[in-house]
């Protein structure tokens, strides 16, 4: 039997119309040249939904249907989607994706020939082609509390905003999390996904310890992917607004000492304090972060196990 090259990992959330679509692209995009499998890991979604996905998959060799019982969440979703998976590249893509061009061959090309750089993304649009941030910079307690602008000017990488539009190959600090191709071998290393995340904020983790690691991450330009963001997160606002400062606020702990992890839950409060007239849900958030983001309100407790 040949080796896989890349193993492609996707989530399915009671969305299998855009999962399937996925699929459809990558099919379409994908060249001879290499030989990929797909995972697709299906998050507990309502029985409707999943057997539309397994009637549509039906004689697909090379994709496996992963059954979740519970939705897990992201890191967790593709953790599980990992133990199935023998490629010697990994590619996380939201289903919510649709691949423009051989995107998978273009990364898989750079990585083959440029054995310190661990991950790499391609560039996202929309539905009118506007280019979307495909990177961004990790918070750090400079960022938080002075701006990106100035903190960048005391950057030891100074990585590019992601408000500069790249048209080359460029090192960057953060790569969406919508669309991230690992080595293998360097996920693997790091320990991949931080299972603690439950949505939000995963890419932010992973890439700060790709760096922490001596490697490095990539942006390239040419691999074009649509993304139709936000089609699987089908949610209460609050609840994913909530979610998304547990997150935050786990990476400020997880990767600053006491005395700055302070300083940033600090700024943070005084930036959600006025916000709480300009906002929607402006008061509750002040209120839930004066109760120190509780993890007990994530929605990782809120999900149940499916019979």
């Amino acid at each position: 039997m040949k080796k896989i090259d890349v193993s492609i990992i996707t989530i399915n959330y009671n969305s299998s119309v855009y999962t399937l679509e996925l699929i459809q692209s990558i099919e379409q995009t994908a060249t001879d040249q290499y030989l990929y499998e797909i995972i697709v890991v299906d998050n507990a979604s309502e029985q409707e939904d999943l057997s539309h996905l397994k009637k549509h998959l039906i004689g697909k060799e090379n994709i496996k249907l992963v059954e979740n019982k519970i939705n897990s969440g992201f890191a967790n979703g593709n953790m599980l989607g990992v133990n199935y998976a023998s490629g010697k590249y990994l590619y996380f893509l939201n289903n919510d994706c649709k691949l423009l061009n051989d995107a998978i061959g273009i990364m898989k090309s750079f990585l083959d020939s440029h054995l310190q750089v661990s991950a790499v993304s391609g560039q996202m649009v929309d539905e009118n082609q506007n280019l979307i941030s495909s990177y961004k910079l990790f918070p750090t307690a400079a960022k938080q509390l002075f701006g990106n602008s100035f903190a960048r000017r005391f950057s030891k990488h100074n990585f590019p905003s992601n408000k500069i539009k790249l048209s080359q190959e460029s090192a960057v600090e953060v790569i969406t999390g919508a669309s991230m191709f690992f080595r293998s071998s360097d996920f693997a290393q790091i320990g991949g996904f931080d299972t603690a995340l439950f949505l939000y904020c995963e890419e932010e983790d992973i890439c700060k310890r790709v760096w922490d690691s001596g490697k490095k991450i990539y942006f390239l330009p040419k691999a074009k992917i649509f993304h139709k963001s936000g089609a699987s997160s089908i949610q209460n606002s609050i609840d994913l607004e909530k979610e998304f400062y547990i997150s935050l606020l786990h990476i400020f702990a997880k990767h600053n000492n006491l005395l700055v992890f302070f300083l940033l839950y600090v700024a943070l409060l005084i930036k959600l304090f006025f916000r709480i007239f300009k906002r929607k849900n402006g008061l509750k958030i002040f209120l839930f972060a004066l109760r120190g983001f509780a993890k007990k309100e994530s929605l990782r407790y809120k999900q149940r196990l499916k019979r």
